[in-house]
């Protein structure tokens, strides 16, 4: 299997708490494998096809389904783990907190093998017309160093127009 880079574009934003503009960057995909494609591929070299392994995950989904409805915290196996949580504000005393203001959530942790299959991944910048942009040090997944920290970019301004955030 050969190095996977990992395009990521530069994207302008407003930052949640400060609201100054700025940019973000954000891991671009190389598009969607569909699940069918998935269980197609999964069944290669072996006696199931794909309409098995599609029965099989959604009954695996099925019954997480169950398991979460309960309450219960879901290991999926070689997929990870699902948990139910809730996400909500921060508030400074706790006879502030109210449940109108949670929205229940998943929780997913990724298997070890899923993380690995990115953990190494070399980063390369991506242009907004999806070519790459050989001006900025790309450096491997996991350096919190590269480009001294600065993620700007070489347009150190942030866009105008419509901003994500």
């Amino acid at each position: 299997m050969s190095q996977m880079t990992l395009k990521i574009k530069k994207v302008g934003m407003k930052n949640p708490k400060t609201k100054v503009l700025g940019f973000a960057s954000r891991a671009i995909a190389n598009g969607t494998q569909e699940f069918s494609e998935v269980c197609e591929l999964a069944g290669l070299n072996t006696t199931m096809n794909q309409a098995e392994l599609e029965a099989a995950g959604k009954l695996i989904m099925q019954a997480a389904v169950r398991q979460l409805k309960d309450g219960k915290a879901v290991n999926l196996g070689p997929l990870g783990k699902i948990r139910p949580a809730v996400s909500g504000k921060w508030v400074e005393k706790a006879e502030d907190l109210a449940l109108s203001d949670l929205t229940p959530k998943l929780n997913y942790v990724p298997s070890d093998e899923l993380k690995a299959a990115i953990s190494g991944a070399k980063l390369g910048w991506t242009t907004e017309a999806g070519t790459e942009d050989d001006n900025e040090n790309g450096g491997d997944a996991g350096d919190d160093n590269t480009n001294n920290g600065n993620q700007g970019g070489n347009n150190n301004n942030p866009p105008s127009g419509e901003l994500e955030g």
